[in-house]
């Protein structure tokens, strides 16, 4: 009896020490470093300094658009991104962040206010998400990332209307059938 309750209490041991708990002090700092780069980059349209915190074959998973997968795609994307339109101002807020073994995850919001072209200003916020991989180094790197706005798509709101509008809007005919007339019928005598 002795022996099998040491060789449970060794097990446990054993199993517990299999791999090692991640430094979540480290693990956050790196992600309010690449939040910060990320912001430097959409502001500035470079780049360069955010794409060291991701991995070679890392996957930026962008709305309404196929994937770009690969250090060179996503520098390729974020420049045709940082043509078509500026940012003036961005925040990041980590909502969640968590680890376990190689892989961690970080859960937050956004907001932002850009412009586009000579257009008035336009201010956005949503959500992300950024899966990290521990590199044999010990540093993160982003493996793969997605966001999404929480503001409705414009052209699917529904134009509310005004008296003036009512006013405007032609008669439509009534949808119900009527009752077919009858027919006048005389008796003979």
């Amino acid at each position: 009896m002795r022996t099998i309750l040491v060789l449970a209490v060794a097990s446990l041991l054993l199993a517990s020490c299999g791999s090692p708990q991640p430094d979540m002090a480290a693990l956050k700092k790196t992600v309010e470093e690449y939040n910060a780069a990320s912001i430097e980059a959409m502001k500035s349209g470079n780049s360069d300094k955010v794409l060291a915190y991701y991995t070679e074959d890392a996957m930026e998973m962008a709305p309404n658009m196929a994937m770009f997968k690969g250090k060179a795609a996503i520098k390729d994307f974020q420049g045709q991104m940082s043509k078509m339109m500026k940012i003036n101002d961005a925040k990041f807020t980590s909502v969640d962040i968590d680890a376990g073994g190689k892989v961690a995850y970080e859960v937050g919001t956004y907001e932002m206010t850009m412009t586009m072209g000579s257009g008035p200003s336009i201010n956005d916020k949503g959500k992300y998400i950024a899966i990290w991989k521990l590199q044999e180094d010990g540093s993160w790197k982003v493996s793969a990332e997605t966001w999404n706005s929480d503001m409705p798509v414009p052209s699917m709101e529904k134009p509310k209307e005004t008296k003036k509008s009512a006013a405007k809007k032609p008669a439509t005919k009534s949808t119900t059938k009527k009752a077919p007339a009858k027919k006048a019928t005389t008796k003979k005598k």
